[in-house]
């Protein structure tokens, strides 16, 4: 059912505690991501009146999901909800309670998380440069999404959102979606392509970039999450393979420290931890590629070649299904974390047809998992 790269772990049906079988049972922590391809509030609200989820394709993304069973589960493309923005973590548990805990082999995750994400939030600039300022007036077109912070044709498209079993320490979460493209040491903002206005509040995180702590059994693992802008549909400028690149610059950047980093809270400097971390999520960048390429490196190669960080998977498997498959999402541990085993949920011929059928249906990205040895060495660290 999975391609692994190191140990084959047998994945069983999960007690009604939503245990997972090959999680911290064997002495591991399993850490997935999952980009579902635009899941809407829309379809998260399709239930019947059991609340059991009625979403063609929100219930092929829970049975892959049920298939790897993770601990700790990253989403990609599932909206916020700025109807109820007091509730941020609202979709994420509409998923979980009508999609992964309502049915036979149910997936239990008690605690969830989301933020704001800046998809859809107009800037109230011409940040495409079409002689238009988009309004509300143009939600659900390509005009929105050309003029908002992130692409996005309504406010909350394309967000993020953490689905865990163990608590998720939100109060400690640092999240960094205000922080200017320009703030960063090193930017590559395209020269002269942006008017001064446009320049002078332009985000970096096309979505928001987090540092999420997750306390597993009084040891601190913390997720950094973001998901870059894909580094396509624009022109000879190359602004979007350069944003990606720097999106993902900023994690290099926040570990190493840089006091010119600023959360949403205010607070400057990088990470102040001694705790590991998984970077996790669409990165929509690959391995080796040359189209994107800045200071001598390309976009993702900042990460896997870095020497604190690791490549879980350096057969490099395809993530995502068009052009013949490539890899974009990852889940990339500290290099202070053993890895046991990772995989990508399999839909090709010979895997299990009820899986492929699903992953197909779910999404062109699939299911990228990590299990790491835990609880890890020689971490006192709760932060």
């Amino acid at each position: 059912m999975f391609t692994v790269a190191a140990t084959t772990l047998s994945v069983a049906a999960a007690c009604d505690s939503g245990a997972v079988p090959g999680g911290l049972e064997t002495g591991t922590l399993r850490v997935a991501t999952f980009n579902i391809r635009e899941l809407s509030t829309e379809q998260l609200t399709s239930v019947d009146s059991r609340g059991t989820g009625l979403d063609p394709q929100a219930v092929a993304a829970a049975v892959i999901i049920r298939e790897a069973r993770p601990d700790v589960l990253i989403l990609n493309e599932i909206d916020f909800d700025w109807d109820h923005p007091d509730d941020p973590s609202l979709n994420a548990r509409r998923f979980a309670e009508a999609y992964l805990a309502t049915r036979p082999d149910p997936l239990v995750y008690p605690y969830a998380y989301a933020a704001p994400s800046n998809t859809g939030l107009l800037s109230q600039l011409d940040l495409n440069g079409d002689g238009v300022v988009a309004t509300d007036a143009h939600r659900g077109a390509r005009e929105h999404g050309d003029d908002s912070y992130g692409y996005g044709t309504y406010p909350g498209q394309f967000a993020m959102a953490v689905l865990s079993r163990f608590p998720l320490a939100s109060d400690r979460a640092r999240t960094f979606q205000r922080m200017r493209w320009r703030d960063l040491p090193g930017h590559h903002l395209p020269a002269g392509h942006f008017s001064p206005e446009a320049e002078d509040v332009f985000r970096l995180s096309s979505k928001s970039h987090w540092d999420l702590p997750v306390v597993v059994e009084g040891d601190t693992l913390h997720l950094w999450v973001s998901h870059p802008t894909p580094p396509a549909f624009d022109g000879p400028e190359d602004r979007n393979g350069r944003r990606n690149f720097d999106e993902i610059m900023f994690w290099v950047l926040y570990l190493e420290g840089r006091d010119a980093l600023a959360d949403d809270g205010g607070v400057t400097g990088g990470y102040g931890s001694s705790s590991p971390f998984v970077i996790a999520g669409d990165l929509n960048a690959t391995p080796g590629d040359t189209a994107v390429v800045y200071d001598g490196v390309s976009a993702i190669d900042q990460l896997i070649d870095h020497p604190r960080i690791q490549d879980s998977d350096p057969e490099n498997r395809a993530t995502a299904s068009w052009m013949d498959g490539v890899r974009v999402d990852y889940v990339l541990p500290s290099a202070d974390l053993e890895i046991a085993a990772s995989g990508v949920v399999d839909p090709r011929p010979g895997a299990n047809p009820v899986v492929a059928r699903a992953a197909e249906a779910a999404s062109d990205h699939r299911l990228v998992w990590v299990d790491v040895v835990w609880p890890p060495v020689g971490s006192t660290d709760v932060q």
